[in-house]
Parts: structure tokens; sequence; C-alpha cells
């Protein structure tokens, strides 16, 4: 029994995880690396392990780094079933289709540039074709419910309470009469959050892989998530000026838009247009509709009461590229909420190509931000950026809300690690995984202090025996 590790090491992208058991080999996780683009597209288009090799996997969600890779391995020979559950598979749909979709629009932009300046093209990592064939490998599964991805292991999927639909997982490995139960969290979500349940806490293992996203900081509590958009508005409407919102498709737009309603119902923000620019969040929004089981109890209350969250009145979703360039003409305020949450992509690169010079706008940052992305370099307040090769001076208001995160933070991390030990008589392996280390080391000392098991933080393709 071997565990190792392709992915989201010692940084927060391009999760990949790969259980070996009784000859057959389990991938936890597919995800694409985001960041430089030369060297996300080198590392995404080759993978470090046999992709005709691998006979399962298991994703956490729907994140593209966490599932964006997979039409790249399946176009690489891989056939097996990729299991999840019911609401990831619905959210996987629209992510993988609209990922094959953006790359290629975007690289028509970049190759023109490229083009002028000499460059060779970029090729996009996987076709429609692809994206198509590995959705019919997918395989979905209620949370709780037992199943075999491979042989000598059997899964089940619990509340991770990050997005619609994540899972945690419990992979209960057998070979050789020996028997070891691996937890792995995905991304750990936030207690109290709006819509989603709140996480499981895994009991009963020998080891555990665990995010550290957040591992040595402490976030904003959610309940000041309302005063302080509701600051950010209205100061921006005061200039006559744009909400300008990068944000990932799944969840933070919808939570956008629950916390949007909430706030103009309640009249502590002006009835502003709010745009949702992103088919894909469109889509996604849409699923959010059809998986009610998935709410808590709070949402469920909001709803009977006549609120609508992703259907107020002065909510307008675009989806035509035309509708989308005609808000540029619009000078009037407006929250604009676009898609991709790290600017890496999409139509939120046009709309910052527009706006970031412009003093009178803000440009409000409510998700985290990996090394090297143009949304870090943003979050950063770097005085000059480049979009799509060309330079441009920041004089749009730059605001960060931590508030806003849907990662469980350093405290939360501890506590859940804590009560995993208590329910775990015999863990004895800790791996922590997709975390910078300014953001994972801290938080394995302390684990380390309690002398309790083992911490690991692995690198690129280091492999554990598990025993």
């Amino acid at each position: 029994m071997r565990l190792t590790f392709y992915g989201a090491c010692r940084e927060v992208t391009g999760s990949q995880h790969l259980i070996e058991v009784q000859g057959q080999k389990l991938l936890l996780e597919c995800g694409l690396f985001q960041g430089r683009r030369e060297e996300t597209y080198r590392r995404n288009r080759h993978p470090r392990y046999r992709a005709d090799e691998i006979n399962a996997v298991v994703l956490s969600h729907a994140h593209v780094d966490h599932s964006g890779n997979l039409p790249r391995i399946k176009a690489q020979g891989f056939s097996g079933d990729v299991h999840c559950t019911h609401a990831t598979h619905d959210i996987c749909m629209h992510i993988l289709r609209d990922s094959a979709y953006v790359q290629r629009k975007d690289l028509e932009f970049v190759n023109k540039i490229h083009k002028r300046k000499g460059l060779p093209p970029f090729k996009p990592l996987y076709e429609q074709t692809d994206v198509e064939e590995v959705l019919n490998q997918f395989v979905s599964w209620g949370y709780g419910r037992g199943f075999s991805p491979i042989p000598g292991v059997q899964s089940r999927l619990f509340e991770a309470g990050h997005v619609l639909g994540s899972a945690q997982g419990v992979h209960e490995l057998q070979e050789d009469g020996k028997t070891y139960r691996l937890g792995f969290t995905g991304d750990l979500g936030r207690m109290n959050l709006p819509i989603l349940k709140d996480p499981v806490i895994l009991s009963d293992l020998d080891g555990l892989i665990i995010e550290s996203t957040y591992g040595n900081r402490q976030h904003d509590p959610a309940s000041e998530v309302g005063d302080e958009l509701a600051e950010v508005i209205n100061a921006t409407a005061k200039k006559r000026g744009k909400v300008i919102i990068p944000s990932f498709a799944l969840e933070r737009s919808q939570e956008l838009l629950y916390h949007l309603a909430s706030l103009q119902d309640e009249g502590r923000i002006p009835p502003l247009p709010v745009i949702l620019d992103s088919p894909l969040a469109a889509n996604v929004t849409e699923v959010f509709r059809s998986h009610p089981e998935c709410y808590d109890q709070k949402t469920r209350e909001l709803i009977d009461e006549g609120v609508r969250p992703f259907g107020f009145p002065q909510l307008t979703i675009t989806r035509s590229a035309a509708d989308s360039i005609a808000l540029n003409g619009r000078t009037e305020s407006m929250i604009i909420v676009s898609a991709s949450g790290m600017c890496e992509g999409g139509r939120i690169v046009h709309h910052l190509r527009n706006n970031i010079g412009n003093a009178k706008n803000t440009i409000l940052i409510v998700s985290f931000q990996a090394q090297h992305t143009l949304g870090r370099r943003i979050a950063e307040r770097r005085p000059e950026i480049k979009i799509f090769g060309e330079t441009h001076k920041v004089r749009a208001r730059v605001k960060i809300l931590n508030s806003f995160s849907g990662h469980a933070d350093r405290d939360a991390l501890l506590r859940y690690v804590e009560k995993v030990r208590e329910t775990s008589p015999r863990l004895r392996d800790v791996f922590v995984v997709h975390g910078e280390p300014d953001q994972s080391l801290p938080f394995i000392e302390t684990m380390k202090s309690w002398n309790a098991f083992k911490v690991h933080y692995p690198e690129e393709e280091q492999s554990f025996d598990l025993k």
C-alpha cells in the first residue's frame, strides 16, 4: 500500500494524490495547475504518472484545481471510472466543458499577441471531445454510501462544507492481510457558512491527508461579511463607480448572490444592478437550484420567507459575449461578478482590463489567489500589472475581504485535527497538502508539538508506504 503526491505539494493548485493497492492505482483528485502560463501549461500537459495506468479517480469537488485535468488524462489513455457526489457530477459537466472553451478562447487572444511578437502559439490542453468522453466515465454517490473504486479499497464520501457537493473521503485499503484507513479532507469548509451544511469530522483513521490553505491565518468572522460587503458597495456607489468581483463560478458566486440578495432585501445597500457575467456561473447556479438537499437550515428558511438568493429582481445573468462586451459602455454604478476567481481566464480578465485604471471603481478580492496568478498580483496591490501582455496602471481601489473564505482557517484546522485524533486512537500519519510554506509550516509545527503522530509535508512525487 503506497501513497504518492503529484500536486498541491507546498502550493495551492494541481491536486493529485495516487494510492497504489493490490497492483491497482487510484487517483484522488485530478486538478489543473494554475499560475505562470508557460510553466503550468507544461505541468498540465505532461503529468508525472502514466495516465493509462490509472484504474479510477475519486474527486472531492469540482473546482478546476481538483478536477480540471481529467480530460487531459483521458486523452492520454485513462479509461476508468470517476467517482464523486451527485452534485459534483452535475457541476463538473459545466466546469469541464467551460474549461475547454475558455482555454481555446483565451489562447486565440494570447496567440494573436504571440504572433505579433514572433513567438510560437499555445495549443489547448484538451478539446471538447475529450471532455465529453471523460464525462461518460463519471459515477456518482450519495453522502455516506459505500463503494469500491478499485479492488482492495472501500470508500465513503462525507460532507466537506466547502462548495456544493464537496466531499471528504474515507478510503479503507486492504492488502496482504493489512488494513489502513486513510482520510482525505479535500478542501475543508468553515462552520456556519451560508447555503451549505457544516463539514463532518472523520473518525477511526490510520492516516489523514489534510489541506492547509490557511494553516497560519485567522479569518475575519463570517458574520462580518455583510457589513464589509455593504461598506465596499456603498463607498463605490457614492463615486458612481463599478464594483468588479473576480469570483469562482462554483460556490463563491452563489454565496455572493446570497449576500447581495439579503443586503438589498434589508435596504443596507442601494438597488444597484447586479450582473452575473459568467455562463459557467449561470449554469452552476442552476445546479444549486436543483440540489436543495445540500442546503443548510438557514438557507431553507430564507427561501421560505420569500427571498430568492439565486433570482432576485436586480440580478441580470449575461450569457452572450455581446452582452458582456456591452457592460463596458455602461456608465452607471453596478456590481459585476465574473469568473475566473484567480483572474487567469474568462470574462473577468476583460473587465479588469477595462476598469482597473479608473479610480472610481473597486476591485473586490473575495477568494484565495495562488502564487503567480493575475489575481495574486492585484491582491498584492502592485502599481502596475500586465493583462494579456500589456501593462495597465492600477488606479481602482483594491479591497480584500478575508471573511469570505470557503476554507477553514488555522484554528478551525487545528480543532478539526484534534477531533479526528480523539476519535482515531490509531492515527499515526498526517499528510499536509494544498498549502504554501508560510501557511503550512506553522500549522505543521503546532501539530508536531503534540507528539501524537507523524506529520509529513510531501514534496512533489514523494512516496510513502502505508503500514
